[in-house]
């Protein structure tokens, strides 16, 4: 209702102006009938109000009549002016229309089964490792280390929470020669924001239960697997925070590294690229500074298309690099995962007795 008041009062502005237009003209012919000598009356200076309500004594009919045209004329501008006041005390008083903003658009997730491969190294090249991200189901990651065929293999899972973006369980193993998990550490979300850590037994004692990251929480060496279900999918700046097991230096096994910031910078590739810095306390280093780097997501699922870091994630490593090589959507994923994981040991020696 009230786009259509303030439609009305622009309609009434418009039709005042008018009006009062058609007034100063007849104001001028009435002066033209006044005084026939004048060579130009439109020069000459016109009192519009004192033309239209007085006339000399021996005024023609003519004078008279368009005396008459130009009060009508007058009245109308405004009356027009007078409607348009009072609509415009009421205005503040009507109920504004509320218009329906389309909602965002619903988050596009990769379909079941989907694998990502990736390969992780130095920023050099060197120490080349395949990453496979498979998601069996909407809120489950596996993701499976490969290095030469052979040798031992990381296979790592975790299942997200979609209430809080962030994994409530992640479990670290191993990958066995029938392609199954040898599960060997948990890692549990509790809801005081603890991360309960245990080792061997997924009912043994905790063995660590520190403090856990900012949320949503990531861990780092999952080789930033989350992202293929989490995002980010929107091209502007985030946050999160990061922790890292560490087995192979002194306890503790589970280190905090602290909040990761991620400026959007812009975008590329028509849109379908989105570049971030990243940057804050868990790539910070007291001796060396920052350790952060860039990161190029897909605008699309949110998947990370490549990664480089200053931080490595796993030791041996001087620093991180991650880069996309394909993506497997559905039964093809599927496929992919197990022919990958059935391969690696695939006529290997059998294990020393």
């Amino acid at each position: 209702m009230a786009t259509a008041f303030s439609l009305i009062l622009g309609l009434l502005g418009v039709a005042a102006l008018a009006f009062w237009i058609l007034a100063i003209r007849l104001s001028y012919r009435v002066e033209r009938l006044r005084k026939p000598d004048l060579r130009n009356p439109r020069l000459v200076y016109t009192n519009i109000f004192f033309t239209a309500f007085w006339s000399p004594p021996a005024a023609a009919p003519e004078d008279k009549k368009v005396q008459q045209q130009m009060r009508v004329r007058l009245s109308a501008a405004l009356g027009c002016l007078l409607v348009m006041a009072a609509l415009s005390f009421a205005l503040p008083l009507l109920p504004r229309d509320t218009t329906k903003v389309a909602p965002p658009a619903a988050p596009v997730f990769h379909a079941v089964g989907t694998t990502l491969s990736y390969i992780r190294s130095n920023q050099s090249g060197a120490k080349p490792e395949r990453i496979l991200v498979h998601i069996p189901s909407p809120n489950e990651i596996h993701v499976a280390k490969l290095a030469a065929p052979c040798t031992d293999a990381a296979y790592v899972t975790a299942i997200i929470d979609p209430a809080t973006d962030e994994a409530k369980t992640l479990t670290g193993g191993r990958l066995r020669r029938d392609a199954t998990q040898l599960p060997q550490a948990f890692f549990t979300l509790d809801p005081a924001r603890k991360l309960i850590v245990r080792l061997g037994d997924p009912t043994a004692a905790p063995a660590e239960t520190p403090d856990a990251p900012p949320a949503p929480w990531r861990m780092y060496d999952f080789d930033l697997a989350e992202f293929a279900l989490l995002g980010p999918r929107e091209p502007k700046s985030f946050s999160f925070g990061l922790a890292m097991a560490w087995p192979d230096g002194a306890p503790p096994i589970v280190r905090i590294l602290g909040a990761a910031n991620a400026k959007f910078l812009y975008s590329s590739d028509s849109g379908a690229r989105q570049h971030f810095h990243i940057s804050g306390p868990a790539f910070t280093d007291p001796a060396i500074g920052s350790r952060g780097g860039e990161m190029i997501t897909d605008a699309k699922f949110g998947h990370v298309i490549e990664a480089r870091f200053g931080r490595p994630n796993h030791s041996g490593y001087d620093n991180f690099l991650l880069k996309l090589t394909s993506v497997a959507e559905g039964r093809a994923g599927n496929q992919t995962w197990r022919e990958a994981i059935a391969a690696h040991w695939k006529d290997c020696p059998a294990d020393p007795a």
